[in-house]
């Protein structure tokens, strides 16, 4: 990946100048929940009113600005938890508000959605604000609990890897991926834990799968710190089975991907899915650049458009373009955000740095972004009307700390 042409030196003055007033817009989607009224909670964005679990990472980042919110939300998942073990998707703020779409729902169990999982993003942040041991060893319980209610809900038996149920499971709303076939929006009745009466399910998922590898890679350093050595020792082997089933179940030596798979056979959508194994670091760095050099590092191929990731590779035929809030094509602020965790640690610090650059450029060019949550792959314009989306304001406070910006303020 190749960073843009630099930044003149008035652009750079204009793009610094807004520093300030991105990190309180940062703060203002901060906000008082009634189910949770201990500490202000970070919001996904002004469309979004309420804390999701797949945004859980944003609050690692909040963790430089409002400690005590970041890991506020840390706290309320723990605390809303169903006694089978699962954790919300959501806690809604407006729930009290007729005509709210989530009204009557201070938590939300419909469908999964995780991606960074529950127990690796809780124990960040409780390090980086300093959590007394207790808070680590509630953390362990609640995702060992979540861990559990994936093996009696989700897990297919022969392979162990977890079945996708519905569109939102995965978070990628409006892509082919997850919706072909009539895979509904949530999962019937509304509860996670049950399946649709469909011909393909149960679909095993790539990203379930990683998020599910991850948590048990977190459990096992969490055991660690609690000096839990066995179950350390425990969690680890369960992790490198699941890590073994999804390059045995998962991976097409064609292709060099990882797809779903259904009843009938590999799910052949080339979907930004195959980055969270990548952010769950299931891949050993062979197969990483395997996958990366193919799929990543051709200019105007794959998932390499002016402005990357798209959330389809532009070359797939199911490949949507210029739909607002798609994962069906749109480059998604949310994929950028997690990619500054995991392209350092397959060292691509290089193309870490232009990703950002890339993001700055869009914010340069279009000045009449409000900071949407995606962005056209092809020219960088922003799509749709929300304001101050959380990954957005994110994306660019990262992007403000590079040498190209702080060194010339």
């Amino acid at each position: 990946m190749t960073a843009p042409e630099p930044f003149s030196p008035a652009a750079v003055k204009q793009l610094t100048a807004r520093v300030p007033e991105v990190q309180r817009a940062l703060l203002n989607n901060l906000d008082a929940f009634p189910q949770y009224p201990e500490t202000p909670l970070l919001k996904a964005g002004d469309q979004y009113e309420g804390i999701w679990l797949e945004h859980n990472q944003d609050n690692f980042f909040l963790a430089d600005y409002a400690p005590e919110s970041a890991w506020g939300s840390q706290d309320a998942f723990l605390r809303f938890q169903r006694e089978d073990g699962l954790f919300p998707f959501a806690l809604p703020l407006n729930y009290r508000k007729e005509g709210n779409f989530f009204y009557g729902y201070d938590r939300c169990f419909w469908h999964v959605q995780t991606v960074w999982p529950f127990a690796r993003c809780a124990m960040e942040i409780a390090r980086k604000t300093g959590r007394p041991e207790e808070d680590f060893a509630r953390i362990y319980r609640g995702a060992a609990a979540y861990d559990s209610w994936f093996v009696h809900h989700r897990c297919e038996a022969e392979s162990g890897l977890p079945a996708m149920y519905c569109e939102y499971d995965t978070g990628h709303d409006n892509s082919p991926r997850v919706t072909d076939g009539g895979i509904p929006h949530s999962c019937p009745g509304d509860d996670a834990n049950n399946m649709p009466d469909l011909p393909e399910m149960p679909i095993l998922s790539v990203d379930l799968s990683a998020a599910l590898y991850g948590g048990r890679i977190a459990l096992a350093e969490l055991a660690d710190l609690l000096g839990k050595n066995a179950e350390a020792a425990e969690w680890r082997a369960k992790a490198e089975m699941t890590r073994l089933a999804i390059r045995r179940y998962l991976y097409d030596e064609e292709d060099e991907f990882y797809y779903d798979r259904a009843t009938t056979g590999f799910r052949k959508y080339r979907t930004e899915h195959v980055t969270r194994l990548f952010l769950n670091r299931v891949l050993t760095q062979e197969e990483f650049d395997r996958v990366y050099v193919r799929y990543f590092c051709t200019p105007g191929r794959e998932f390499l458009p002016p402005y990357p990731l798209p959330s389809v590779s532009i070359d797939d035929p199911s490949f949507r373009h210029g739909i607002r809030n798609s994962w069906g094509g749109n480059t998604q602020a949310l994929t950028s955000l997690r990619a500054l965790f995991w392209m350092g640690y397959y060292h691509r610090e290089t193309d870490r740095e232009a990703l950002l650059l890339r993001w700055m450029k869009a914010f340069e060019e279009h000045p009449e972004s409000t900071f949407q949550q995606e962005l056209d792959p092809f020219t960088g314009a922003p799509i749709g009307d929300g304001v101050n989306y959380t990954p957005t304001l994110l994306l660019f406070l990262a992007a403000a700390k590079l040498p190209q910006f702080t060194s010339r303020i």
